[in-house]
């Protein structure tokens, strides 16, 4: 939704850099090959970006496509189903169904922001409902273990992908980093805390490292922290301490290197690499040592 307000009014420059951004935080290339630039006139750039739209939006071979996600939500939803609330997976349901049917041109000369935005209001919707109704036992644990698993993946890589298109010490406009806060909600909470002025340090370092913004990297290592607890107290894994030193070490990077970080974007680039691959890493052994373990291991 955020690329579909910059297409509306800015400049090719802006809209073919938000692209990159898109596709170097996913870490993909667009199925036809290199994203090559292609700022000649606003038609070019709108058939590109009908393409680009469709690869994250539809397209089969992407996994991360927005289609393939709630599919794999769905068939994961579907084996569980006998302990989901009908509004659950009612809900859930039928995004499934509504994406099933969907095409790009359907949806591309009518508001195809205002598509955009009534998916995200979906994946909203489902959280709420996640939120409200479900019982606080390993199960919930283990959602909001991988939720916050996967924010450390995200944010990291996103801020990578910022600092690679529009480098710290560059000329830049606020349109360039006020997007990134949109991305990540955290404009309002940026402007009250800090000003207007958009100040690109400032805000790399307000998605690290402030605790009590809900989409930056040290909130999500505090609920990983906790949710990682309260497995290991119901009923957690022999080798679960190599998790929870894996996360200490996280807890550390952030809180030792970022708060009122003033080194360079190289610097910055490589600790958030760093965090990203980690946070790969512990997605990877959580699963390890909860689910994909072997008989001999739980003996």
């Amino acid at each position: 939704a955020a690329q579909f307000e910059t297409l509306e009014d800015r400049a090719v420059e802006e809209v073919d850099r938000n692209w990159r951004r898109i596709f170097s935080s996913i870490n993909r290339v667009p199925s036809g090959g290199e994203l090559q630039s292609n700022l000649g006139g606003e038609d070019y750039m709108l058939v590109d970006s009908f393409t680009l739209a469709d690869e994250l939006t539809f397209e089969p071979s992407n996994p991360n496509s927005i289609r393939n996600c709630i599919s794999t939500a769905r068939e994961n939803a579907r084996q569980v189903r006998h302990v989901l609330g009908k509004e659950m997976w009612s809900n859930l349901n039928a995004a499934y169904m509504n994406f099933k049917i969907a095409r790009i041109e359907n949806f591309w000369n009518n508001q195809p922001r205002k598509f955009y935005l009534g998916t995200g209001a979906t994946v909203s919707t489902l959280s709420g409902i996640m939120e409200n109704s479900m019982y606080r036992d390993h199960g919930w644990y283990f959602t909001q273990l991988g939720r916050f698993v996967e924010r450390l993946q995200t944010i990291a890589s996103l801020l990578d992908a910022q600092i690679e298109v529009y480098p710290t010490d560059s000329d830049y406009s606020d349109s360039d980093w006020y997007s990134l806060l949109n991305i990540c909600e955290a404009r309002l909470a940026y402007s009250r805390l800090h000003s207007l002025a958009y100040q690109p340090d400032t805000i790399i370092n307000f998605l690290v490292s402030d605790p009590h913004l809900s989409h930056s990297i040290r909130y999500a290592l505090t609920y990983v922290v906790n949710a990682l607890d309260s497995v290991t107290e119901i009923g957690g894994r022999l080798n679960v301490q190599l998790l929870q030193q894996q996360v200490d070490s996280l807890v550390k990077q952030v809180d030792g290197d970022w708060p009122n970080r003033i080194d360079g974007d190289s610097t910055a680039r490589s600790s958030l690499q760093k965090i990203h691959q980690s946070s790969r890493q512990l997605n990877d052994d959580i699963g390890l040592t909860f689910f994909h373990y072997s008989i001999e291991s739980a003996l």
